[in-house]
């Protein structure tokens, strides 16, 4: 059921998907739906939940090392890999309709939120490791480029989006260039 909803979402958007379209995508009656979730609403923060459960697992695939550098560069790149591949267009597409619903959506907003917190909470304590270690100057405040990253990485998938032939892989570069910047010296 989800997976047809994210389907109608990701070709229709949100504003023009209807429950009608996510029963026929799912080949349900809406009985089995209404089972679920009472209201477009509850399904779009269902789907929302859902992709940000998908980049807490991406952030916690792998075990912490004793680099927090190396770690910052493992979750760039896998979410370099997860959203900017060719064949992720549809959770972009997603997420930025996510993002847009969250300016008019009070109960979006908050799911978006919650679901920022956690990676950057998780980015920001790499990060102070990182700064404990006297790896990454510890003259920024590590919360604010954990915020600063995922500002990133985020504007990677936006312009994606815009533009999919940009290079990914030219992306992930000045990603690890951003945090080679950050080294102490």
């Amino acid at each position: 059921m989800l997976a047809a909803a994210r389907a109608c979402f990701a070709r229709r958007g949100f504003d023009k998907t209807t429950l009608q379209d996510v029963f026929a995508q799912a080949g349900l009656s809406a009985g089995c739906i209404y089972s679920y979730f009472n209201s477009k609403d509850q399904l779009m923060l269902a789907v929302a939940q859902e992709r940000h459960e998908d980049e807490l697992r991406m952030m916690g695939e792998g075990p912490e090392t004793k680099d927090p550098i190396n770690d910052l560069r493992q979750i760039a790149k896998k979410f370099t890999d997860g959203y900017l591949t060719l064949e992720s267009a549809d959770k972009r597409r997603i997420a930025l309709q996510t993002w847009s619903e969250a300016l008019v959506n009070p109960t979006i907003l908050a799911s978006v939120q919650e679901g920022l917190e956690q990676p950057r909470a998780h980015l920001a304590q790499l990060i102070r490791r990182a700064q404990e270690a006297k790896r990454i100057t510890s003259k920024l405040d590590a919360d604010a480029i954990a915020l600063t990253l995922i500002a990133l990485l985020h504007g990677s998938m936006l312009h994606k989006l815009w533009k999919p032939e940009t290079d990914s892989g030219a992306q992930f570069a000045v990603l690890e260039h951003f945090l080679r910047a950050l080294e102490s010296k």
